[in-house]
Order: structure tokens, then sequence, then C-alpha cells
């Protein structure tokens, strides 16, 4: 009668030995789940932040040598899972770098896009090129 209470004792410590490990796995998955998920909402965010926004297009306008001469908000459309922000920026610079700066805002943790560019020509010393893209942020609508 003792042998069989302590073969059920043994087997209850080792389906306990197995919960625990899972529960260690599912603490880590969790975790892990975690940073997916801030990394996500990095690049899609729930709100429109627009001082975070321009913040990025100043920053990157200075480091790329173009002169942004204005950002106007132009309209938004919501989608099934996101809503996209658009915004009007005109600029001024040399002509590559303005790609350059394109570009930067391409490769932004935030998902951002560059839409119907306008780019003209201009005779000067100080740029080579004026133009005007939309500049579509996307949100998430959860």
């Amino acid at each position: 009668e003792n042998t069989a209470k302590a073969e059920v004792m043994q087997r209850d410590i080792d389906n306990a030995k197995k919960q625990k490990a899972k529960f260690k796995n599912l603490e880590e998955k969790l975790v892990s789940l975690k940073l997916e998920r801030e990394a996500a909402v990095k690049k899609l965010p729930s709100e429109k932040k627009i001082p975070d926004l321009t913040r990025t297009v100043t920053r990157l306008s200075k480091k790329y040598r173009v002169s942004v001469t204005a950002i106007n908000p132009s309209g938004q459309a919501k989608v099934e899972y996101f809503t996209k922000v658009n915004y009007l920026i005109s600029m001024k610079g040399n002509y590559h770098d303005i790609g350059r700066f394109l570009t930067a805002l391409g490769l932004e943790e935030r998902i951002l896009t560059s839409e119907n560019l306008i780019i003209t020509g201009t005779a000067g010393a100080e740029t080579s090129a004026t133009g005007t893209f939309t500049l579509a942020a996307y949100q998430y609508n959860g």
C-alpha cells in the first residue's frame, strides 16, 4: 500500500516538474511576444504621433541638407487594419541630397512611404531642385 502511494506521489512529482518546465517556456515565450509587439508598435503606432513624425522629418532633412519648407496634413484614409495619414511636404535642395533624404524616410523604423513626387530643377548656387511629395504615415486601427 505504501509502495503504491509512493508511486502515485512520484508520478505527481514528475507531472509537477513537467508543468514547471512548460511554465518556464511560457514565460520565455511571453517575454518574446512582448518584444515583438513593441517592435510592431514602433513600426505601426496606434496614434498619429505628429510630433515624432515632424522630428523625424526635421532630423533627416538636416542630415541630408534638404530644406523642408512646408508640412501640411492632406487627409487620411481608413483601411481594414490601419489608417493611412497623408502629409504634403515641400522641399528644396540638391537633387542627390533629396534622393538620399527620401531613401532615409523609407528606411525609418516607422512605416512611411513617399508618394506623388514632383521634382523641378532650379538655377542657383544653393539648390538645384525643389520638390513636393506626399508622405504617408500608417497607424494601426486596433
